[in-house]
């Protein structure tokens, strides 16, 4: 219950619209839901520049990476400013190994400016089920 309040009070927080357009049928409908909400309480941390949570979310290389910009200052106020006014689209959840999920997201920023973004979650393995999956990679896909 404590995670569905959670959710729906991050879904409620959202400064842009989000939804999911497909989904793949490999993938239980627990995890694509669990993955969903991994993405839903990215985009709402860059969104409000949310250096905490954007910590608990990311893992493995690609927290590594981003280890010097989460320790800058400066950061927050840039993802929020960046984020804004983004919207954003789940075009397809799919499993691709039985612990990791790939997730591809249009993001728009104006009417002229839409990236596409492939992110590779891979399921927690630690006692903190608050945060279901970790997501370690993100690529930019052709349109």
């Amino acid at each position: 219950m404590k995670h569905l309040i959670f959710f729906i009070a991050t879904l409620l927080m959202l400064p842009f619209s989000g939804n999911v357009i497909a989904q793949s049928e490999n993938l239980p409908s627990a995890d694509s839901i669990q993955a969903e909400e991994v993405m839903y309480q990215y985009f709402a941390a860059l969104a409000g520049g949310d250096i905490g949570t954007l910590e608990t979310l990311l893992g493995g290389r690609l927290k590594a990476r981003r280890t010097p910009l989460l320790n800058n200052p400066e950061y927050a106020g840039y993802l929020a400013t960046a984020y804004v006014n983004a919207s954003f689209q789940i075009l397809s959840i799919h499993g691709t190994t039985p612990n990791t999920v790939s997730v591809h997201v249009r993001v728009s920023f104006s009417q002229d400016e839409t990236i596409h973004k492939m992110y590779t979650l891979e399921r927690n393995t630690s006692d903190n089920v608050a945060v279901p999956y970790h997501i370690v990679n993100e690529a930019a896909v052709a349109d």
